[in-house]
């Protein structure tokens, strides 16, 4: 996923478990991310000890972003690629596949709150993290992703 959404040239901190750093390093040069700068061996420890530093991620259950679309307060984007959204997206959404994401935020607008989605949350969760990184304030990301929205809301046959 780093290879999606960051730039060869950034400097990095691996965060991994103690002992999988250099694999993580590896792999990050192995698609061109070579400035590793260093690593934080135990990333809970490190998170918890620096709390004054991190914000909460805002994740939303099926029923809080049915709430949010509803009320036609925020932009919703599906970052899954096109071969999953085939079988359909949340009402209203804009899709934008994660490896676009980065070079597309100008069709967003940065004052409106954002919901972003994928197949199961976790490409989601870090197409977040992107937005938030580049200014926009109120991000959030489905829990379980389209999964759970498909399951909460099946298609009548």
């Amino acid at each position: 996923t780093a290879g999606m959404v960051l730039r060869p040239e950034r400097p990095i901190v691996v965060m991994a478990p103690d002992g999988q750093d250099q694999q993580v390093a590896l792999r990050l040069a192995r698609i061109g991310f070579d400035r590793v700068l260093g690593y934080v061996a135990d990333p809970e420890a490190y998170l918890l000890a620096h709390a004054d530093r991190v914000r909460q991620a805002s994740r939303l259950t099926v029923a809080q972003a049915n709430a949010a679309i509803v009320g036609g307060v925020v932009q919703v984007v599906d970052i899954r690629n096109p071969g999953e959204t085939a079988g359909g997206t949340l009402p209203g959404a804009r899709t934008i596949p994660l490896p676009e994401l980065p070079r597309r935020l100008g069709e967003l607008d940065l004052r409106r709150p954002v919901l972003l989605y994928c197949a199961g949350g976790w490409r989601s969760s870090v197409g977040a993290s992107l937005l938030r990184a580049n200014g926009f304030g109120d991000v959030s990301d489905l829990l379980g992703g389209y999964n759970a929205w498909a399951s909460a809301h099946p298609i009548a046959s």
